[in-house]
């Protein structure tokens, strides 16, 4: 069973191409070729399919360990945050603007911002408008028949382990 996947595809056209030539008709020769065939297809596509149920364990543990480190960085800039919201607190009110502490020199460094207090008085040039396809709703319309120029419905195949 050393022949690929697509190996055993391309031998089963082959297969599938002599029947033809001969009307149908199944030799002993290509009975056994077909039997030879389904079983390394047999074989080859369990080879597959375990392999792909492995990639999906790996693909869970990932994004389980994904939401892990992404629940401690967020617990991290959490405190990160609250302890500069202290200390600037207490450097206002000692009244410092510097400090040296020796390894660590703290300041304050000043920005502007814009704040917006109500979004309706903002001038249409200020407006970034974006515009999205509702693809859910175009797909309905296509489904009843709608015809709708620069859309269609494409019809796909996946897959399905179990």
């Amino acid at each position: 069973m050393s022949n690929s996947l697509f190996q055993i595809s391309v031998e089963q056209m082959r297969i599938d191409d002599q029947l033809m030539e001969t009307g149908g008709e199944l030799t002993p020769e290509l009975e056994e070729a077909l039997a030879i065939n389904a079983e390394n297809f047999q074989l080859k596509a369990g080879s597959y399919a375990t392999s792909i149920h492995k990639f999906d364990s790996v693909i869970d543990a990932a994004d389980a360990e994904i939401k892990r480190i992404t629940a401690i960085k967020k617990a991290a800039q959490g405190a990160k945050q609250r302890l500069k919201d202290t200390l600037a607190f207490a450097m206002d009110a000692f009244g410092y603007d510097k400090y040296d502490i020796g390894l660590h020199k703290l300041s304050f460094r000043n920005s502007t911002a814009v704040n917006i207090t109500d979004e309706a008085h903002i001038p249409a040039e200020y407006i970034i408008v974006e515009t999205k396809v509702d693809k859910m709703k175009l797909k309905d319309a296509l489904k009843n028949g709608e015809v709708i120029e620069g859309a269609e419905l494409v019809n796909n195949r996946s897959i399905q382990i179990r």
